[in-house]
């Protein structure tokens, strides 16, 4: 059964509770109303999305996904790897400071 947009859902029953959405609502980033009309018909149609089924659950996750790339162009370890990928450019590393040994290193200590 579908939830009337209107209800009240059980913090307990949320990824993001109240606080963390008050946290990012009050950022810089919705200073901006028109960021924040974005933002809203974006949840809506993501929602919308996984509403309509296994498909719009599929279809909904590639979209978080490919947000979550594009907003990574946005970040500090972005610029941060920028950074280092620039230092190996001039050749200023040592071969195990390459970013290309770094990131795969911690990428192994976590999956192996």
């Amino acid at each position: 059964m579908k939830t009337p947009a209107s209800a009240t859902v059980s913090e307990y029953d949320l990824v993001v509770d109240h606080e963390d959405w008050t946290a990012i609502l009050e950022s810089s980033l919705c200073q901006d109303e028109a960021v924040v009309e974005l933002l809203a018909h974006l949840l809506f149609t993501i929602r919308k999305e996984i509403e309509s089924g296994p498909d719009g659950v599929i279809q909904a996750s590639k979209t978080l996904l490919n947000g979550i790339e594009l907003i990574y162009l946005h970040t500090k370890a972005h610029k941060a790897a920028l950074k280092l990928f620039m230092l190996s450019l001039e050749g200023n590393l040592k071969p195990q400071d390459e970013p290309f040994n770094l990131i795969n290193g911690a990428i192994e200590r976590v999956t192996n």
